[in-house]
């Protein structure tokens, strides 16, 4: 289940919040501005729904902290409040806020909203994860290719050493044979490689191809 964010000094507000996302979302409340930050990296919402006017650090500098950090920059932050002054949203987005939304709302306005910039941080995960994973199979192929020219060579000079040996030199030999053994080992490693970064693959709900990394 998804986790909301909501820093909200109104006890009212927050019993209001928690009845609206309940049930759609696992919702944490806090009270003053200067939990929010340490809450945000311990928990490390989905979505953070947060009050302008609290006490101890406004909504303001609470987002400019949150988008000021690596561990807490690609969270959505929704501002609460019951100003809707031009100037007040300007500053809000300025802040680094992704949406405003003015008290008293509907509660199908805040649950409509909470989905729509939920569902935008997936796709922008989903998309990153795409990339990582197709980084991945670029990087199987060449190490696929690579691994094999070489090996082919080791192992034709292994047979090469072989007939020359002869029937002698049994202990030699040996080893000739224990190191074709490993060398065909990791052959199959790359093969298998090859293949898992060519077939394994799964179709993704948005229509791309991703790479099933289990089956590498």
């Amino acid at each position: 289940m998804e986790k909301v964010l909501a820093v909200e000094d109104s006890k009212v507000s927050q019993a209001q919040l928690r009845d609206i996302l309940a049930g759609k979302y696992e919702v944490m409340v806090e009270e003053d501005g200067a939990s929010a930050m340490p809450t945000a990296v311990k928990t490390a919402p989905d979505l953070i729904l947060l009050d302008i006017n609290l006490p101890g650090m406004n909504g303001f500098d609470i987002c400019r902290q949150l988008k000021g950090d690596a561990r807490t920059r690609e969270i959505p932050v929704i501002f609460l409040t019951s100003c809707d002054s031009g100037q007040e949203k300007v500053q809000g987005f300025e802040a680094g806020a992704d949406d405003y939304l003015v008290k008293p709302f509907y509660p199908e306005e805040l649950v409509a909203r909470v989905s729509l910039h939920l569902a935008s941080r997936r796709q922008q995960q989903m998309a990153v994860e795409l990339e990582r994973l197709k980084l991945l199979r670029e990087i199987a192929v060449a190490i696929s290719h690579e691994f094999n020219n070489p090996l082919t060579a080791i192992l034709w000079h292994l047979h090469l050493a072989s007939k020359e040996i002869g029937e002698g030199h049994g202990k030699t030999r040996s080893h000739l044979s224990e190191m074709k053994l490993e060398i065909d080992k990791i052959r199959r490693i790359v093969s298998r490689l090859a293949e898992a970064s060519r077939d394994a693959k799964i179709e993704y709900v948005m229509g791309e191809e991703m790479i099933d990394v289990e089956r590498i």
